[in-house]
């Protein structure tokens, strides 16, 4: 009976770590559940011995909660594999308590470089729930202009680790103080003010006919809603030296289409303001999904092509064997991604186009930072609509913000759409569902942060700070027990 107790308290407490951590992300986005959530992983696993067990239902919990948007058009089984597929992922943190008593200060590393290994593979990965992404309004969030997403996640779990030894009976107060000094450094971090030259932006949400994944059954209607509303906030607004469109705003290729393209045209010739579109074309047979510059008098100049397409999305894998079990992956046609980053200009800005699905992609942003002084966020939010994944996006665009020391304008088709600054503040929002612009002015900077100039390889320094943390703890732990 006791230890139907025991084992009733040890998934209780499993369970709520894993449910404590997806409160740090939206719609809750209380940054501090996930140290929180941290210590009482560690509390769980530290009193009982199945510490496999303890991971894997933290982990499910963790990612079926914060992935729960996932269901809301394609269903429940898409949902529960993608929990699965990310729980595996866990489940080699098991392996850490046989190091021994000391086994949680290697936690911090050893999960960062899991997150660090979802995120590439398989299929290019799927990174969305790295904690660092959970961590825009923590107080040390300005550490991602250091080390990146990688560093802020060690950061919060050494504050897990933190809280673990401050609640723990007879602890000292230096293994804290040393996680915490290194988590709250961050504060120290001053925010990116300097001047530079300001840039005025329309940012437009048309909204959608339907909401869901047949959001465009009706051909062009979302394009003629994205025209309507620019028209009318061209009107009532100041005029802008650029405006921008979401992700599939026009639904229909424009090349393909002379009358649309011709519409697009006339547009911008008679606001005189150069427009960046979101358009699905066909190029050669091949579907691409591509962010256009389109501009007065000369029509379209630059356009690029999204490179990291979605799995299951915009491209399926494993094709052969998925129409074993279903006829759906023959619906899907695959698309074909863009081979470079492309920079749209217009005057002094130098803008990088990022598509949905690349904001969690480390190297496409930086790649994409290396020659920019602005960053255009264009989403489809209309397949996820009224869950948590524009929310949940727009964190992650919060802190790509901060890493590279960007304004961000992200632009959705149903919300949430924003303006962000260098410091991952949101200045102006729009509501979701609903069709709305922003007029705003944004800074135009091409600072290059410590983790631009580190490089795509600033996730191993981190690994190795994370294990050089480690073992320095373990030490004083074991010095600190034989005294």
């Amino acid at each position: 009976m006791l230890r139907s107790a025991g084992e009733s308290v040890f998934v209780l407490y499993s369970f709520l770590s894993g449910l404590l951590l997806s409160a740090a992300f939206k719609p809750i986005g209380l940054w501090f559940a996930a140290p929180l959530a941290i210590a009482l992983l560690i509390y769980t696993i530290n009193n009982k011995g199945r510490h496999f067990a303890a991971f894997a239902m933290f982990a499910f919990t963790f990612n079926a909660a914060g992935l729960i948007w996932s269901n809301k058009y394609v269903g429940i089984t898409p949902w529960i594999a993608l929990v699965l597929l990310q729980t595996i992922f866990y489940l080699p943190l098991g392996f850490l308590k046989r190091i021994g008593e000391t086994w949680y200060f290697y936690l911090p590393v050893a999960f960062v470089t899991l997150e660090e290994v979802r995120s590439r593979f398989p299929f290019g990965g799927f990174g969305w729930l790295r904690i660092g992404f959970s961590q825009a309004d923590a107080p040390y969030a300005r550490l991602a202009s250091i080390g990146g997403v990688s560093l802020l996640s060690l950061a919060t779990l050494l504050l897990g680790v933190a809280a673990f030894q401050l609640a723990k009976r007879g602890s000292g107060i230096t293994l804290p103080a040393i996680a915490i000094t290194l988590a709250l450094s961050g504060i120290f971090i001053l925010p990116n003010n300097s001047p530079r030259q300001t840039f005025q932006v329309l940012a437009v949400q048309g909204s959608v006919p339907k909401l869901g994944l047949d959001f465009n059954e009706r051909a062009t209607e979302v394009f003629y809603r994205h025209v309507i509303e620019t028209e009318e906030s061209l009107r009532e607004g100041k005029k802008p030296n650029l405006i921008i469109w979401p992700e599939n705003s026009v639904d229909v290729d424009p090349f393909n289409n002379p009358k649309i393209g011709t519409a697009i045209s006339s547009l911008v010739d008679k606001a005189e303001v150069p427009l960046i579109i979101g358009a699905v074309l066909r190029t050669n047979g091949q579907l691409q999904n591509a962010s256009i510059l389109w501009e007065p008098k000369t029509a379209a100049t630059t356009r690029y092509v999204k490179r990291h397409l979605t799995p299951f999305g915009e491209v399926m894998p494993l094709r052969s064997a998925l129409t074993f079990f279903s006829d759906l992956p023959n619906q899907v046609e695959d698309f074909s991604p863009g081979k470079s980053a492309v920079i749209h200009k217009v005057g002094q800005a130098n803008i990088a186009p990022i598509i949905c699905f690349e904001l969690i992609d480390d190297r496409l942003i930086q790649s994409s930072a290396d020659q920019s002084n602005l960053f255009v966020v264009q989403t489809n939010s209309a397949t996820f609509a009224s869950t948590s994944e524009s929310a949940q996006q727009l964190a992650i665009t919060r802190i790509r913000s901060i890493e590279h020391a960007r304004y961000s304008v992200s632009v959705s088709t149903v919300g949430i759409s924003a303006i962000i600054d260098t410091n991952g503040i949101v200045l102006k929002s729009t509501k979701e569902n609903i069709a709305d612009s922003i007029n705003g002015s944004v800074a135009l900077n091409a600072t290059r942060t410590l983790y631009d100039r580190v490089g795509e390889f600033a996730w191993v320094l981190v690994l190795l700070m994370g294990l050089g943390f480690g073992a320095c703890l373990s030490y004083a732990a074991r010095v600190g027990k034989r005294r």
